[in-house]
């Protein structure tokens, strides 16, 4: 997996897929961890389609986990159910159409 530019955590961050915690056909939530400081990431995806336009909008949020907030993710039995609700209000990476922008907050859910 590449790791987004933005990425903040260490001098030398490099992302690796932990688990998916959620995937349908056009969601995906993911749980990544830097391989140089092993900081957890919250990685959500979001693809809407626009048929009427013929066009794809592909969005990712990155977030910072807590050490703990990612090892309830990691370990969890169901992760899909989890409780993310903290992401709304914790600033994260956004990367879509516009470039890459800090934003205070992702989304808490998958879109479908």
């Amino acid at each position: 997996m590449a790791t987004p530019s933005c990425i903040d955590c260490c001098a030398e961050p490099a992302l690796v897929w932990v688990r998916t915690l959620h995937e349908s056909a056009h969601d995906q939530e993911s749980l990544l961890r830097c391989s140089g400081c092993r900081a957890f990431w919250f990685h959500r995806f979001h693809e809407y389609t626009d048929w009427a336009a013929g066009s794809d909008d592909l969005t990712s949020w990155y977030s910072r986990l807590t050490p703990a907030e990612g090892e309830r993710l990691r370990d969890s039995a169901d992760p899909s159910g989890e409780d993310v609700s903290f992401l709304r209000t914790r600033a994260a990476w956004m990367d879509d159409s516009r470039g890459v922008h800090r934003v205070e907050g992702a989304p808490d859910r998958p879109f479908g």
